[in-house]
């Protein structure tokens, strides 16, 4: 008996956006993991492995997420080849490895009458500080700072805002760093995990708002 599948009634070859795997939410869902983990540890070196792990997978999944957007783009929108709008996503694909999240989400954003980035606006704003945090912890650079001091002005204002400071008495050797102390909190992952899924929930309607 000879097999109904064929080509042609298969998804063979045709780019279908389902069939894309979304690696972002496994981003999202490791944040919450982190968070969760953090949250129920007693163990002060696990709370900061757990903080640490939440934070960067916090900002990996913005950045895959609009991945998948400009894949789609270029895929599963149905411009035709030739066409302005299929070359100008297939130029934004060639592009992703040189451009950051900001400049994606722009170009993308222009191509779907979306919200441009605005730093000083939720959810971008935290998503900002989330950054920041990320690429200080990847690039430590261990230096020698003083009493509740950090290494820029939005993880200072994020250990305001946590109502996190030093513990030490800063006399003779008993002293702390800013890396420690926030690190140490659960409070932190936290406030990533609520912050990058407040983004993750109004994603689409910034991206593709309603006319």
């Amino acid at each position: 008996m000879e097999s109904d599948i064929s080509e042609e009634n298969t998804c063979a070859g045709k780019p279908i956006k389902w069939a894309m795997s979304r690696f972002s939410s496994d981003f999202l869902q490791g944040c919450k993991k982190f968070a969760e983990l953090a949250s129920s540890s007693e163990n002060t070196q696990d709370i900061r492995i757990f903080n640490s792990s939440s934070i960067i997978n916090a900002a990996c999944f913005l950045e895959a997420r609009i991945n998948e957007e400009i894949s789609i783009g270029v895929l599963c929108y149905g411009f035709e080849a030739d066409s302005s709008e299929y070359k100008e996503w297939f130029t934004i694909q060639n592009l992703q490895k040189k451009l950051t999240v900001q400049e994606k989400w722009d170009l993308v954003s222009l191509r779907t009458n979306g919200v441009l980035w605005d730093k000083g606006r939720e959810p971008f704003q935290s998503f900002e500080i989330i950054s920041s945090l990320r690429n200080e912890l990847v690039h430590f650079k261990g230096e020698f700072l003083g009493k509740d001091e950090a290494p820029n002005k939005k993880i200072a204002i994020l250990m305001k805002t946590l109502g996190i400071s030093s513990s030490a008495t800063w006399i003779e050797d008993d002293c702390s760093s800013w890396v420690a102390e926030l690190l140490n909190s659960k409070k932190l992952s936290a406030w990533v995990h609520k912050s990058v899924s407040n983004f993750e929930k109004s994603y689409y309607d910034l991206l593709h708002p309603k006319t």
